[in-house]
C-alpha cells in the first residue's frame, strides 16, 4: 500500500476543507463595505463577489512558491520529511482558521500560513540537525520577518489614514448626503474608481496572463498620465450621472467589492490550495525516483505552474463557500458591528486595556479641541451632525453606516494596498481592511460614551488576536509536524481524527453562539420597535430567574448537608446565569421606560426594579451559602446530624413552597393571599429561634462542635433571608403584574401594527369603529 498516495487524498480533502474555512474568514475583506451599507441585497453583494473571485482565480500565476520553498530549502529535506510537514500546515490551518471563525474574528490567511510553514518546518529542522544554526541555515528567516514587519505597519497606517480622511470627507460631504453629493459626487466616485481600477491592474492581475509584460511596461512608464487621464475622465462621467439622479456611490462600493474580491482570489488562493498541490508535486518525485522517500527534495526548488483547472475548482468551492458559510456571516458580522453607526449588540466585553486607551485618547482630544476656535468647534460639530434616527444593525437587515463611510472604506483600503504593492511592502489585506474600517468608524462618530470600550476592547481583542496568529500557528504546526515525525502514519490518523471531532465541537460552539447573539437581537428589536413583547419578556424573566434560584438552592443546600462539593460547580454556573439574567432584565426595563413611558408613569418603575431586585438579593443569599458550605467542607468540620438536617430541612421546604408558588401562579390576589398566609400560618422568626435554641442545646450537650455550628448558623440565616425577600417579592408583584396588564395593552394600542411579520404604517382602527363596521356588515 502507498501510504503517500493516502496522504495526498487525504491532503486534497483537506485542501477542500482549508478553502472553506479561509473563504469564511477572508470574506469579511471584500464584504464588509457593501454588507455595512447595504448597497444592494445579500444575495446581489455575494454574486458580484463571486465574479471577482471568479476572475482573480483564473487571473492568478497559480506559482505555489511560498508553500513550496519561500519559508524553508527544500533540498534540505527528505521527501517523506515534506510529506509528513505539509500534512501538518493543513492540520494546523484547519484549526486554527476554523476557530477563529467559530469567535467571528478576522485574521491573515497569509500570515498563518507561513506561520505554519515556519513552525513545521523549523521543529523537523531542529529534530534532524546538531545545532541551532544548522537548522536556521534551512529557514528562510527573512520572509517571516518581513510579515512580522507588514503587520505592524498595516495597524498602524491602515487606522490612522481611515480616521484622518474620514474626518476630512465627512467635512466635505457631512451626513445631508442628497444635498452635497450633487457637488463633489463626481469627483469623490472618480477618485475612488480610479483607485480601484488601478488597485486591480497592479495588485488583483499583477502576474496575470491576461495582460502582457510590454502593457504592464507600457503603463509603468506612463503611470502618472494614465492616472491622471482616468481620474479627469471618471470625474466628469459621475457627475453627469450624479446631476441626473443616479446613485454613483453604489457602483463604487459594489465596484470596491468585486476589485477586493478579485484582489483576494489573486494573491491568497496559494494560501489554501499551494500546500496540497506541493505534497502532489512531492509525491511525484517520491513516485519518480522508484518509491525512495528518503531521497533529497530537490526537485521542488524549481518552479511549476499550477493547472487552471485546479484554479477553477477552487474559486468554485470558495464561492459556494460565499453563500453556505454561516461562519463567514459571523466574521463578516464582528466588523459591521464595531464599525456601526446605529444600536447594536456589542459583543466585546470591557477590559482594562480597552479603558486605559480611551483615557488616553481623551486625553489627547480634549485639549486639541480646547484650542479650536468656538466657531470653528460649531462648524465642525455641525458638519457631523447625524440627523438620522437610531437604528437596530442586524446583517443584511439595515444599514451599519452610510455609502459615502463604505466607499471611503474601499478607496482607502485600496489605496494603501496599490501603495503597498508599488514600494513592495509586505502590507496585508486583512489588517488593512479592518483597520482602515475601524479608523472611519472613530472618525465618523460611530464610538460614542456608550459604546466606545466595547469598541475598543472588541478592536485590541481582533489584533491581539492577529499577533496570537503567529504564535499560535508556529506552535501547533510545530507540534503537530513533531508527531508525524515521530510516530508516523499512527500520529496521522490520530491527529486526523482529533480535527474532524474539533471541526465537529467547533460548528456546535458556533451554533451556540449564533443562538445567543439572534436572542440578544431579539431583545433589542422588542425595545424599539414591540415594546409590549419587551415588557412581557421581563416579567417572564421574574419567572425564570426564580426556577434557576430554586435550582440553585437546592444543589448548594444538598451538597452542605451531603458534605459532597460535586454539586457546588453546577450552583455556582447557576449563580452566574442568575446574575447576566438580573443585569439584562433591568437593562431591558429601564430602556424600555425611557423610550415609551410617559414621565407619569415613572413612578411605575419601582415596583419592577424593586422587585427584580429582590431576586438579586437572593441570588446573593445563595451565593453565601456556597462559599461558607465550601469553606466549612473544605476545612473537614464534622458532618452534620440528623437533628440539624431536619432544622434546615424545614426552612428549605418554606423556601421551595414559595419558589414554586410565586412561578405557578397565574393570578396575582390568589398569590399574594398564599404568600401572606404562609407568613401568617408560619413566622419565621419563631422558626429561626427554635433553631438557634436546639443548636445552642446540642453544642452544650457535645453533639455539634462550636466551629462547625459557625456555618450552620450562616445557612440559617441566609435561608429565612431568602424566605423574606420571596414574601416581599410576592408584595412587589402585586402591584407589577396588574400594571404591566394594562400598560401591555396600552403600548399594543400604540405600537406599529403588524401584518405578516412587516410593520404597517396605519395602526389599526379603535375598537369602537371596529364594531361598527361589523354590525353593519352584518346588517
Amino acid at each position: 500500500m502507498d501510504i503517500f498516495l493516502i496522504i495526498v487524498g487525504v491532503m486534497c480533502i483537506l485542501g477542500v476543507m482549508d478553502l472553506v474555512v479561509g473563504v469564511s474568514n477572508d470574506a469579511v475583506n471584500f464584504t464588509n463595505s457593501a454588507v455595512g451599507a447595504r448597497a444592494a441585497s445579500r444575495r446581489s453583494i455575494l454574486i458580484i463577489a463571486s465574479i471577482g473571485v471568479l476572475v482573480g482565480a483564473m487571473s492568478s500565476s497559480g506559482m505555489m512558491e511560498v508553500a513550496r520553498k519561500g519559508i524553508f530549502r527544500p533540498e534540505y529535506f527528505t521527501l517523506a520529511e515534506l510529506m509528513f510537514l505539509f500534512l501538518a500546515v493543513m492540520v494546523a490551518d484547519i484549526i486554527l482558521l476554523d476557530l477563529y471563525n467559530t469567535l467571528g474574528l478576522p485574521t491573515s490567511t497569509t500570515v498563518s500560513l507561513v506561520f505554519e510553514l515556519l513552525g513545521a518546518s523549523l521543529a523537523i529542522a531542529f529534530l534532524k540537525t546538531e545545532t541551532p544554526n544548522d537548522a536556521f541555515r534551512i529557514i528562510n528567516a527573512e520572509s517571516a520577518l518581513k510579515i512580522i514587519f507588514g503587520i505592524v505597519l498595516s495597524v498602524i497606517l491602515a487606522f490612522f489614514a481611515g480616521m484622518i480622511l474620514m474626518f476630512l470627507f465627512r467635512l466635505v460631504f457631512s451626513f445631508k448626503l442628497e444635498k452635497t453629493i450633487r457637488r463633489f459626487g463626481g469627483v469623490f466616485a472618480g477618485l475612488a474608481t480610479t483607485t480601484v481600477l488601478f488597485f486591480v491592474l497592479l495588485t488583483a492581475m499583477k502576474g496575470s496572463t491576461l495582460i502582457g509584460k510590454d502593457m504592464l511596461k507600457w503603463m509603468d512608464l506612463h503611470f502618472g498620465r494614465i492616472l491622471l487621464f482616468s481620474f479627469i475622465g471618471f470625474s466628469v462621467l459621475f457627475q453627469i450621472l450624479v446631476l441626473s439622479g443616479r446613485n454613483v456611490l453604489k457602483f463604487v462600493v459594489l465596484l470596491g467589492t468585486a476589485a477586493l474580491a478579485m484582489a483576494f482570489a489573486s494573491n491568497d488562493l496559494v494560501n489554501f490550495i499551494g500546500v496540497p498541490i506541493a505534497s502532489l508535486q512531492t509525491h511525484e518525485l517520491i513516485r519518480s525516483s522508484n518509491g525512495d522517500p528518503g531521497a533529497l527534495a530537490i526537485g521542488l526548488a524549481g518552479e511549476v505552474p499550477t493547472p487552471n483547472l485546479l484554479l477553477f475548482l477552487a474559486a468554485l468551492v470558495m464561492i459556494i463557500s460565499l453563500f453556505r458559510s454561516k461562519k463567514a456571516e459571523t466574521v463578516t458580522l464582528t466588523e459591521v458591528n464595531l464599525g456601526s453607526q446605529g444600536e447594536t449588540i456589542e459583543t466585546f466585553q470591557t477590559s482594562l486595556a480597552a479603558r486605559v486607551f480611551v483615557q488616553i485618547a481623551l486625553g489627547i482630544y480634549r485639549p486639541l479641541r480646547a484650542i479650536l476656535p468656538k466657531s470653528l468647534r460649531s462648524w465642525i460639530a455641525e458638519r457631523m451632525k447625524n440627523n438620522a434616527a437610531d437604528d437596530i444593525v442586524r446583517i443584511h437587515e439595515s444599514d451599519a453606516f452610510d455609502l459615502l463611510r463604505a466607499s471611503v472604506n474601499i478607496l482607502i483600503a485600496s489605496g494603501l494596498i496599490l501603495i503597498g504593492t508599488m514600494q513592495k511592502l509586505p502590507l496585508s489585506t486583512t489588517f488593512v481592511t479592518f483597520m482602515v474600517a475601524m479608523g472611519t468608524s472613530l472618525a465618523d462618530g460611530a464610538w460614542q460614551k456608550e459604546n466606545a470600550i466595547h469598541r475598543v476592547s472588541g478592536v485590541l481583542t481582533v489584533v491581539g488576536g492577529w499577533f496570537m496568529t503567529a504564535i499560535f500557528a508556529s506552535v501547533l504546526g510545530g507540534v503537530i509536524a513533531v508527531s508525524f515525525f515521530y510516530f508516523g502514519f499512527a500520529a496521522v490518523v490520530g491527529i486526523l481524527a482529533l480535527t474532524l471531532f474539533l471541526v465537529v465541537l467547533f460548528a456546535k460552539v458556533h451554533g451556540q453562539r449564533k443562538a445567543s447573539y439572534d436572542e440578544s437581537v431579539e431583545k433589542l428589536v422588542n425595545l424599539t420597535k414591540h415594546p409590549e413583547k419587551a415588557l412581557a419578556k421581563t416579567i417572564s424573566s421574574i419567572s425564570g430567574s426564580l426556577i434557576l434560584a430554586k435550582k440553585a438552592m437546592n444543589n448548594v443546600c444538598s451538597g452542605y448537608i451531603n458534605g459532597k462539593k460535586k454539586d457546588f460547580k453546577q450552583t455556582g454556573r447557576l449563580l452566574k446565569n442568575l446574575k447576566k439574567t438580573y443585569e439584562s432584565s433591568i437593562s431591558g426595563f429601564l430602556t424600555l421606560a425611557e423610550r415609551h413611558f410617559d414621565e407619569s408613569e415613572f413612578q411605575s418603575i419601582h415596583p419592577m426594579t424593586g422587585a427584580l431586585g429582590y431576586i438579586d438579593r437572593i441570588s446573593e443569599n445563595i451565593s453565601n451559602i456556597l462559599r461558607s458550605s465550601s469553606n466549612s467542607i473544605d476545612s473537614h468540620r464534622t458532618a452534620l446530624n440528623r437533628d440539624e438536617r431536619e432544622d434546615l430541612k424545614d426552612l428549605r421546604k418554606l423556601a421551595e413552597e414559595g419558589f414554586e408558588l410565586l412561578v405557578d401562579s397565574d393570578k396575582i390576589p390568589s398569590l399574594l393571599e398564599k404568600a401572606r398566609s404562609k407568613k401568617k400560618l408560619k413566622e419565621l422568626s419563631d422558626i429561626k429561634i427554635r433553631i438557634y435554641k436546639n443548636q445552642m442545646k446540642r453544642i452544650r450537650k457535645g453533639e455539634s462542635k462550636l466551629k462547625s455550628s459557625v456555618a450552620y448558623f450562616v445557612i440559617v440565616e441566609e435561608l429565612v433571608d431568602i424566605n423574606e425577600n420571596l414574601m416581599a417579592l410576592a408584595e412587589e408583584l402585586g402591584q407589577v403584574i396588574p400594571w404591566a396588564e394594562s400598560k401591555k395593552r396600552a403600548l399594543q394600542r400604540s405600537a406599529p401594527h403588524t401584518s405578516n411579520g412587516k410593520i404597517s404604517a396605519f395602526p389599526p382602527p379603535p375598537e369602537g369603529k371596529q364594531k361598527k363596521k361589523k354590525k353593519k356588515q352584518k346588517t
